[in-house]
């Protein structure tokens, strides 16, 4: 548990973590996530414009502008390399030992080849030390900035030849569109990174793509007891590509451009304590507005705190109890601009969670957007 500074103190914080067989992504972070919808005789959906409508906009205009989308959607991820997710003992017949962690790997290391062999998933890294026999294996591993060689050498217990490493090589879950940026072409979402549900870091993203989902339930939240959107991959078929992950979100591009009302993004200095509308999906009848409030607005050390909301519309409170896992990169709207999007949730309060700057993840967008426009 951690405190933040200033007079927002965060009480029990949980990470969403949905499992799609071995693979696991931190899709609502520790903190908290908000949907709202707009209260009071405002039951509307977000008003739609066609995307070609900004092809009438100046150069300078679309600049400040962007899509607010509030649509939830599935997230597939591979990383880059085969990531360390724990460690444990092996039990041989002379007692037990983890070789991984004697040659210092740790929760969290990136492995990226064995013996000179890529490694792009866990069935290749499994081959390798299956074929070992025993032999030590070079291990080229990426922590934080840093690569380095470590050699492990496998020990055989429980019928096999085995390293004590847990690992990963993908992760899958769901969240929201934040915004689409017509004037890059690309998209934003969740408001925070996919981490690993064990190692706790942001996962390096290989490929990734976004899917479609079908939302078919939701898990009300209460104090200490987390709600989530239950839903299922509808398709096999990508919607667009990701880009790039990293602590602030997702982003990436879309095969079609959506519809919707573009609207101004505020700088961080403009946005202020007061109401707000949220944007979010809790069916299948998709995004609508919810009411809520900024309690504070707080220059924290993480990107991804720098809004306090709460939720304050019956109809969501109602519906989810405030706030519910899957809801992360649900768009905040303030006197109908883009302020930010929700990012957690406080498990010990339903009804309050953090949010990210909107213009932070436009930063960082467009920023994804020239790196693949250079590429």
């Amino acid at each position: 548990m951690k405190r933040l500074k200033g007079s927002i103190v965060c009480r029990a914080t949980h990470t969403f973590a949905l499992s799609v067989g071995i693979t696991a992504i931190c899709m609502l972070a520790t903190l908290k996530v908000l949907g709202l919808e707009s209260g009071q005789a405002k039951a509307s959906s977000a008003k739609e414009m066609p995307a070609a409508a900004a092809a009438s906009l100046s150069a300078q205009e679309l600049e400040d502008r962007v899509i607010p989308l509030g649509k939830a959607f599935g997230i597939k991820l591979y990383t880059d390399g085969v990531i360390v997710a724990s460690l444990s003992d092996i039990y041989t017949d002379t007692g037990t030992c983890c070789p991984a962690r004697e040659a210092g790997l740790r929760p969290g290391d990136y492995l990226l080849e064995a013996n000179g062999v890529q490694l792009p998933s866990n069935g290749v890294l499994a081959k390798v030390i299956g074929r070992s026999q025993g032999e030590s294996i070079t291990f080229r591993v990426r922590r934080g900035d840093e690569d380095f060689d470590a050699v492990v050498k496998p020990v055989y217990g429980e019928g096999a030849f085995k390293t004590g490493m847990w690992v990963r090589d993908s992760a899958a879950g769901v969240g929201t569109l934040t915004f689409y940026d017509p004037a890059s072409g690309g998209f934003a979402g969740l408001g925070h990174g996919i981490c690993d549900a064990d190692a706790g870091s942001v996962m390096a993203l290989r490929v990734g793509e976004p899917a479609e989902i079908t939302l078919c339930g939701i898990v009300k939240g209460l104090p200490d007891e987390p709600g989530q959107l239950r839903g299922y991959f509808s398709s096999e078929e990508p919607i667009g590509q990701l880009l790039d992950n990293n602590e602030t979100g997702v982003y990436g591009t879309l095969n079609e451009a959506p519809q919707g009302e573009l609207v101004e993004v505020l700088e961080r200095d403009e946005v202020s304590p007061g109401p707000v509308q949220l944007l979010v999906s809790i069916d299948e009848t998709g995004p609508k507005l919810y009411e809520g409030e900024i309690v504070q607005v707080q220059n924290a050390d993480q990107p991804t705190r720098n809004l306090v909301v709460k939720v304050t519309d019956s109809r969501l409170l109602e519906a989810t109890g405030g706030i519910v896992q899957g809801m992360s990169g649900a768009p905040i709207l303030q006197d109908g601009k883009l302020a930010g999007a929700v990012t957690h949730v406080f498990t010990d309060d339903p009804t309050m969670g953090y949010g990210i700057f909107a213009r932070t993840m436009v930063e960082q967008e467009r920023a994804a957007a020239q790196a693949r426009d250079a590429a």
